[in-house]
């Protein structure tokens, strides 16, 4: 373990996300001087259908990002289910020392928000997509 602790922010608005549906996801980052990983964005849910760009769009090509996301989907039988899923994204192009951060880190993050249903690891924005959560949530 790393010794980086998520903040108090992180559980906070994970918990609106789980149990208010306050928002569709939630990023964050570690801050390293400081030794902690804390919130970096948080994207409400609207009434609007999602745009999966909106997502990709706060992930960037060169740095790692958690984040949890609040999927929905409808299954071939046409049944609706949600699934929240907890996502390490680190890019290939990251340093190894910022990739060994993230990596050693992320349990510790993964631990203090419960109720994340489905993990899932990304380095590339080919793995990060709409059919990629959709598969992973049986549908």
């Amino acid at each position: 373990m790393s010794g980086v602790v998520p903040t108090d922010a992180c559980k906070r608005e994970f918990l609106l996300l789980k149990d208010k549906r306050a928002y569709k996801f939630v990023t964050y980052k570690i801050d390293p001087e400081k030794g902690v990983v804390d919130v970096c964005e948080c994207v409400e849910k609207t009434a609007a259908p999602f745009d999966f760009q909106t997502l990709i769009d706060k992930l960037p090509s060169d740095e790692p990002r958690y984040f949890v996301l609040d999927w929905s989907a409808t299954t071939a039988d046409d049944r609706h289910i949600d699934k929240i899923f907890f996502v390490s994204w680190v890019p290939d192009t990251c340093k190894a020392k910022t990739k060994m951060l993230y990596a050693s880190s992320k349990q510790a993050l993964r631990n203090a928000l419960d109720g994340v249903q489905l993990d899932h690891q990304a380095t590339d924005y080919d793995e990060v997509t709409p059919e990629e959560f959709n598969e992973r949530s049986g549908v």
